[in-house]
């Protein structure tokens, strides 16, 4: 990595001064300030590998929006946060979203690249797969009585948030079943497919102790709906895990060839 990419590890110092600036009082040895320098820091590691890729539109994007983020309150997109945990827990949102969109563009950008050596059959199987996925979580979520087909029968009930939130779960939850299968179809990784597994298998035991223990079904929403709102939450952990699987196989790999 270049030397000029190291800027991008000063981004959590400089997030922390600009929430000085703004008023809030830091609790850096907290959790909350570890959460604030591993979420911004891991942001700060996909911008430098995005820049160094030629990937740079998500970046700024997603740097904008950190900034913005203190500011919803300010401008009508959310509450205002009146401590420096609830701040950073917006933030680490924030960032996860911000690291998903940089993989987004890279693979649309190398799209034929990532889908390299994958057949048809294989595709169509991820797609498939991602489908099913997101049926999965309607059933479950059916049956805690979240109603999540009452946008569905009722079509113009619906407030255009709520059709803007249905089609970014939708989307989500598919890339959730796509991602990981493309991932073992093209390099043989299992790691994020395990990750999402496990994740949906948590959200299905949670939201099946919460239909048992609640009295009014319904009443408020689901751990499964609120894993498909936070989709993007496994997906950038399952990037993770599966760049550590790559590198990992990948330099196995290249050690080999090398000793040969």
């Amino acid at each position: 990595m270049r030397t000029h990419y190291v800027w991008f590890a000063l981004l959590p110092f400089a997030v922390l001064a600009y929430l000085v600036a703004l008023g809030y009082e830091p609790a850096p040895a907290a959790p909350t300030g570890t959460l604030l320098f591993v979420s911004v820091g891991g942001l700060a590691l996909a911008a430098a590998l995005a820049v160094r890729a030629g990937t740079w539109i998500a970046v700024p994007v997603s740097l904008a929006v950190l900034a913005l983020v203190p500011h919803l309150g300010d401008l009508g997109l959310g509450p205002h946060f009146l401590t420096f945990g609830a701040v950073v827990h917006a933030l680490a949102f924030a960032c996860v979203g911000g690291i998903v969109l940089i993989a987004l563009e890279y693979v649309v950008r190398n799209r034929e690249r990532v889908t390299e050596s994958v057949s048809r059959r294989a595709l169509l199987a991820s797609l498939a797969v991602g489908v099913g996925h997101l049926l999965a979580v309607v059933l479950v979520a059916e049956a805690a009585g979240d109603g999540v087909s009452g946008i569905a029968t009722e079509l113009f009930a619906a407030q255009p948030a709520e059709y803007a939130m249905l089609a970014f779960a939708v989307i989500g939850l598919v890339a959730l079943g796509v991602g990981p299968t493309l991932a073992f179809a093209r390099f043989r990784l299992r790691l994020p497919a395990a990750v999402v597994a496990v994740g949906f298998a948590l959200a299905t035991l949670r939201t099946w102790h919460y239909v048992q223990e609640t009295v009014h079904i319904g009443a408020s929403p689901s751990p499964m709906i609120t894993y498909a709102v936070l989709w993007f939450v496994p997906f950038a952990l399952a990037l993770v895990v599966g760049g550590f699987e790559y590198l990992r196989l990948h330099g196995r790999s290249k050690r080999g060839t090398t000793a040969n």
